[in-house]
């Protein structure tokens, strides 16, 4: 995907275009810190749409109302690890679905995706707080450690985070 030209000469280059096919043929820039700006450089504000509640039991993802309705992490995931592989959805690899950091995103298959959200869930439970991880940690954590393994082996082994 080639860029256009950057908006004005102080624009953060680490920005990426989003595709303006995806939205309407309008102008966004996806920030890796996890916010969008538009052609003049502005931030833009996202919005909690409620349709998108079926899909998350009662939360909802923030959008981008104005650029298709399109969710923030969706927008962000495309622009820094490309296209939406078949089948794959966008995983919050620290399990907060406000976190849409480019580095806190990832594609992965939807059983994938449950799976990792167990793991948080059982972090959670453990009093073990997932965004107080780097991603290559919870990708270590994700890697090591199966739904089935005794919750006792896995926390014994993150408890060194939380004594750093």
């Amino acid at each position: 995907m080639a860029q256009t030209n950057l908006p004005h000469a102080s624009f953060d280059p680490s920005a990426k275009q989003v595709p303006p096919e995806l939205i309407g043929g309008k102008i966004l820039w996806a920030h890796p810190d996890g916010y969008f700006l538009n052609a003049r450089g502005q931030k833009v504000k996202h919005n909690f749409s409620p349709c998108e509640q079926r899909y998350t039991k009662g939360s909802c993802y923030p959008t981008m109302r104005h650029f298709g309705s399109k969710s923030c992490h969706s927008l962000m995931c495309i622009a820094f690890h490309g296209p939406r592989p078949q089948g794959y959805e966008c995983d919050h690899l620290n399990g907060v679905i406000t976190d849409y950091r480019a580095s806190n995103l990832q594609w992965v298959p939807p059983a994938e995706n449950r799976r990792r959200a167990k793991i948080l869930r059982a972090m959670r439970a453990a009093g073990l707080e997932p965004s107080t991880y780097s991603r290559d940690e919870l990708l270590a954590i994700f890697g090591k450690y199966d739904v089935g393994d005794p919750h006792a082996v896995m926390l014994h082994d993150m408890t060194h985070h939380m004594e750093c």
